[in-house]
């Protein structure tokens, strides 16, 4: 299996997991999803667990989050192009619909 070699802060891993934690899917409907073991999963969340994220991971993720594909290998978010993170789209939520009226 090809296995990422991250920077230094292992940030690729980090944004991952900041998708699982925003999606809100639990352990076997992440299964489910991509076909990868809820055990596999839980791992990679489980910061005891220091390993690598390996590619199919991050593409399981890339196709179930297509919006969040820039943010999570290059930490940048692009809205005009429909890329953002996490934290963006909580962000933006929030606002009232500036288009309204």
């Amino acid at each position: 299996m090809d296995r990422v070699y991250l920077d230094q802060s292992g940030m690729i891993k980090e944004r991952v997991i900041a998708v699982l934690k925003h999606s809100g899917l639990k352990l076997p409907q992440l299964e489910e999803l991509t076909g990868i073991s809820r055990y596999t999963w839980s791992n990679l969340k489980n910061p005891a667990k220091a390993r690598e994220i390996k590619a199919e991971e991050i593409e399981a993720v890339v196709k179930l989050y297509p919006q969040f594909a820039l943010w999570i290998v290059s930490g940048n978010v692009h809205p005009d192009c429909g890329q953002t993170s996490p934290d963006y789209e909580a962000a933006h939520s929030n606002l009232p619909n500036q288009n309204a009226g």
